[in-house]
């Protein structure tokens, strides 16, 4: 994609709404959106001021109107790609849209392609590559706690902290190689090495903080996703529609009523949660219903976050155990003993000793009985499981995730080779784990893997 063309794209979701914007990037920005734009007030000397919010009319060849607008002219520098940009604000709705947009084109611009303005913006070093992920994840977050986190990092949090680790690899990398240069400067090789694992083993600390509160952050920006599953009448879709406080699914006597995925999202604790109800598994020669099962054990194998319901009213079977075999090791595991205001078949006591460590909640659903308390110990679960994180809460990508990783496996290998190898080993261990996390802050990256992030963003962004 040639960084000199002047780009254009719709920056606001398609559909019907009280604004929609597009954006014009690049050195022909100004004059291409000149020629279709007629400020009320007319074009005076000063026209246009850079910052300024222009009232006119977009109009097409022909000179007919499209639409009355605000226009707002902004130079380069400081704008968020550090080009020329042009926003034309202009009554949502998809054609109007497209029309002004189409305008554009025709007069030179090129569509954008998807993050192109965003991937200009770090291009242009307006932004690192970590503040440009934050972006999308700052779109995509799906609470509260994974705006704030998203925008911490879109402000420059993340980038700060490895800037400041690279800072100090790079400040013990020197002093290595100067021992390497002018080994007859040192006065002792052992206090020099003492001192050099000391700094290290710090950085080493503040990169495993940074981890701690990964999973916790990624949960409040991603959602955890989390299965509802259990045999077939058992209360599934009455525990979906319990803990959404709507009837999202049909709920029947009659086993085997759900067929395909039910999901929607519920907020607790600060966790976004996605509940997924499944069909009931059983063994069955009904080749529909035998799909649906299988849709049922993949979401199952997917989860996060595993709610087993078991019907207290009868008794624990086969079918229940196999069940409980779905469960993965790193899994968080709940079980609802639900139907207990029936006479109970299946006790309290019996499920724990079955699955000792997993806990266990009574309820009886069609009563409203126990979700309270569910939700409670889904939080708790949660919690336990994602560590408590605090202050040192990082949104991380998976992929800044893996850098850090790796980092941290060069780090530790040069405190190793400290000890027993040539200092040229441990060299060369530091400048592994510098040149890690520069792919966090795009300082160390290629071409590909930039193509790869951007491409998550929607066009327009």
């Amino acid at each position: 994609m040639p960084e000199e063309d002047t780009i254009a794209a719709i920056s606001t979701p398609a559909g019907e709404g009280g604004i929609g914007i597009v954006r014009v990037s690049g050195t022909k920005a100004f004059d291409l959106v000149d020629q279709i734009f007629i400020p009320h007030r007319g074009k005076k000397k000063e026209y246009p001021l850079s910052h300024h919010l222009y009232h006119g009319h977009i109009v097409n060849e022909k000179g007919e109107v499209i639409d009355e607008v605000l226009v707002s002219f902004m130079r380069s520098p400081h704008t968020y790609t550090c080009e020329d940009t042009v926003e034309v604000n202009c009554h949502s709705g998809i054609v109007t849209l497209r029309l002004i947009l189409r305008l554009i084109l025709k007069k030179g611009a090129r569509l954008a392609e998807p993050g192109e303005f965003t991937r200009r913006a770090f291009l242009n070093g307006r932004i690192d590559l970590s503040q440009a992920e934050s972006v999308l994840r700052l779109i995509q977050a799906r609470s509260e706690e994974g705006v704030k986190l998203a925008a911490l990092n879109v402000k420059g949090y993340l980038a700060n902290e490895i800037v400041s680790l690279r800072n100090s690899i790079m400040d013990n990398l020197a002093q290595v190689e100067t021992s390497l240069d002018f080994p007859e400067d040192l006065e002792d090789d052992s206090i020099m090495e003492a001192q050099l694992k000391s700094n290290l083993e710090k950085i080493i600390n503040q990169l495993k903080d940074l981890l701690e509160g990964a999973d916790r952050g990624r949960a409040y920006q991603e959602g955890i996703k989390t299965a509802i599953i259990g045999k077939p009448n058992v209360g599934k879709s009455s525990l979906l529609n319990a803990l959404l406080k709507q009837q999202r699914a049909i709920v029947h006597e009659m086993p085997g009523t759900t067929r395909d995925l039910l999901e929607g999202y519920i907020h607790l604790g600060g966790y976004p949660i996605r509940i997924i109800d499944t069909a009931g598994i059983r063994q069955t020669v009904d080749p529909v219903e035998q799909e649906g099962i299988n849709r049922s054990k993949n979401a199952a194998e997917e989860a996060q976050l595993l709610l087993i319901v078991l019907d207290g009213s009868t008794p624990w079977e086969a079918e229940d155990e196999a069940i409980t075999r779905l469960i993965r090791e790193d899994q968080a595991v709940l079980m609802v003993l639900n139907k207990t205001d029936l006479p109970p078949r299946t006790t309290l006591n019996e499920v724990q000793e079955r699955l000792p460590g997993i806990p266990v909640v009574s309820t009886a659903i069609v009563k409203n009985e126990g979700i309270r308390q569910l939700e409670e110990e889904m939080i708790k679960l949660l919690d336990l499981k994602l560590g408590h994180g605090g202050e040192n809460t990082a949104l991380l990508s998976l992929r800044q995730e893996e850098a850090i990783k790796g980092a941290l496996h060069h780090l530790e290998k040069a405190v190793e080779q400290l000890d027993t190898y040539p200092l040229e080993l441990a060299s060369l261990e530091l400048h592994n784990a510098w040149k890690k996390l520069g792919e966090i802050t795009g300082d160390t990256v290629s071409d590909e893997l930039l193509d790869r992030i951007f491409s998550q963003f929607c066009i327009g962004k």
